[in-house]
C-alpha cells in the first residue's frame, strides 16, 4: 500500500513510493528498521509523497544509519 509503513519483520517497516514499472514493479521500497532508534535502507526516489511518508513513520525518533544499496544514473 502506497503512504504507509507495512511491517514485513519485527521492528522492519517497507514503505513503497508510487512509481510502479517495469523496473519497479509495484514502486521502489524504502526499509525502516529499528524501534527507538532507526536505520533507514534505499530511502527511495525524489519524491514528496515518499518523503513525506517516510518522515511521518520516522516521527520523532533518531535515525542513526541511512544505507543505500544501489544508485541509478539516470
Amino acid at each position: 500500500a502506497y503512504g504507509q509503513g507495512v511491517t514485513v519483520a519485527p521492528n522492519v517497516l517497507r514503505i513503497t513510493a508510487k512509481n510502479p514499472g517495469p523496473f519497479t514493479f509495484y514502486g521502489t521500497n524504502s526499509y525502516i528498521v529499528g524501534r527507538e532508534t532507526l536505520a533507514v535502507v534505499d530511502p527511495g526516489p525524489d519524491d514528496e509523497a515518499h518523503l513525506k511518508t517516510l518522515l511521518e513513520v520516522i516521527a520523532d525518533r533518531p535515525v542513526s544509519h541511512i544505507f543505500v544499496s544501489h544508485t541509478h544514473r539516470d
